[in-house]
């Protein structure tokens, strides 16, 4: 079962910093041409230690990951940076607009033990990629520290937290607006409190929505501390991660994630309607904006494709008399076989495009927005696009019961859990 427990975060000053221009998302949602928007809000944004700018005089001994340790050692040193003295767990409100509705999401910040090989308490949904993670243990290995929390998803009917330990904090620590959303932050240091999320936790399994690189990333770290001091004995800070905690009833967002083909290797719209035609109905819409709503009314079973060059948009419906089996691998579990991103990637992606896992970041592009999507085609700037609709939390949670995984991004929590709140040392 999970252990969590508290820990002397180290904080931005408030005194010293204006706190509304210090987060950014997790590394891996940073657009290139953000990087600079970030840069720009604050000379302390948390973008230098989590993403920092690549330079072309970058050297072995002198990058961006050896620059974040120097600015996060300069910036404890100066006080920009102070820690907490007395261990504690940090309960978070996060207020958000999304589809023209407010929502107000609500967590608490803890260390988490990591899993070892033979215990599944934090359980994946997705597959990782080896880039991803070398580039995070490079990261890991210069500052001893975790900039951005893990974001786990338990199952609290009772809602302890929200019901019993949420009225009786105080004054937030910090209360602040960033440029998209509303934060308030609380330390909680009372022993019996943290002793009472500790019990409810035990009891529980984390599913990982998001920081799939950087828990695996956390682990193999962990191995090597093991093996470089001795300490085996799971107790050490290298055994654990910092992680951020939703119950999953409280303000989540699930946002698909669309597929965008910048190079179809000359594969067009007779070719797809040729090799699908036993698989999908396809079904023509004229105008995007009904395209779009059909798309979202008729759910599960329905993919969204608009190829360049092509002036209609298609509704790709699952055709139920066909043989599914004769498309997917024989031994994809049954609730793989239900979901549309497997049957993206099983029915089309591979057999049609040739776009292996190994290939996909060099051929697709991933997006939340399908009008971004629909416009990069349109545009000229990509030659397919693949629109999905979300996944539910319950999904997703069967899923990782199953002990089962599905393409990377394939599910979108929304919104991040930000980087810049908290930090976690791993010494």
């Amino acid at each position: 079962m999970p252990r969590i427990r508290s820990f002397k975060g180290i904080r931005y000053n408030p005194d010293l910093v204006d706190l509304g221009n210090i987060l950014c998302p997790p590394y891996d949602v940073i657009k290139p041409e953000k990087i600079d928007e970030y840069y720009d809000r604050s000379p302390y944004n948390a973008i230098r230690l989590v993403l920092g700018k690549q330079l072309p005089i970058d050297t072995k001994e002198d990058n961006r990951y050896s620059r974040a340790r120097g600015f996060f050692r300069q910036w404890l040193e100066e006080g920009i940076l102070i820690q907490d003295k007395v261990p504690s767990l940090y309960y978070h409100e996060h207020t958000y607009s999304h589809k023209d509705s407010t929502f107000t999401r609500k967590g608490f910040i803890a260390s988490a033990h990591l899993d070892d090989d033979d215990k599944k308490s934090i359980r994946p949904h997705a597959y990782t990629q080896k880039g991803p993670k070398l580039d995070r243990l490079r990261l890991m290995n210069k500052v001893r520290t975790n900039f951005s929390s893990i974001f786990g998803i338990y199952s609290d009917p009772k809602k302890l937290i929200e019901t019993h330990i949420r009225p009786s904090l105080s004054s937030p620590l910090a209360e602040f607006d960033d440029p998209e959303d509303s934060h308030r932050l609380w330390t909680i240091q009372d022993p019996s409190m943290i002793e009472q999320i500790k019990k409810m936790m035990q009891h529980k399994k984390i599913l990982i929505a998001d920081g799939h690189h950087r828990y695996e990333t956390a682990r193999i770290y962990r191995d090597r501390m093991r093996a470089a001091t001795g300490k085996k004995d799971g107790n050490q800070s290298f055994d654990y991660i910092q992680m951020y905690l939703i119950n999953k009833d409280e303000g989540i967002n699930i946002l698909p994630t669309h597929r965008v083909i910048t190079d179809s290797m000359g594969v067009g719209l007779v070719d797809l309607e040729y090799r699908i035609k036993e698989i999908f109905n396809m079904i023509p819409h004229d105008n995007r904006k009904a395209f779009l709503n059909a798309l979202s009314k008729r759910g599960r079973g329905s993919i969204g494709l608009y190829v360049r060059g092509i002036p209609r948009y298609y509704l790709l419906e699952f055709s139920g008399s066909s043989d599914i089996d004769r498309y997917v691998p024989r031994h994809t579990h049954p609730l793989l076989k239900n979901m549309d991103v497997t049957l993206l990637h099983e029915c089309i992606l591979e057999p049609i495009l040739g776009i292996i896992p190994a290939l996909a970041d060099k051929r697709i592009m991933y997006t939340n927005n399908p009008e971004e999507a629909l416009n990069m085609v349109s545009r000229e700037k990509a030659d397919i696009a693949f629109l999905l609709n979300p996944n539910t939390i319950d999904e997703i949670l069967e899923i990782a019961e199953a002990d089962l995984l599905i393409p990377q991004k394939s599910t979108c929590f929304h919104p991040k859990a930000p980087a810049g709140l908290v930090f976690h040392s791993l010494e």
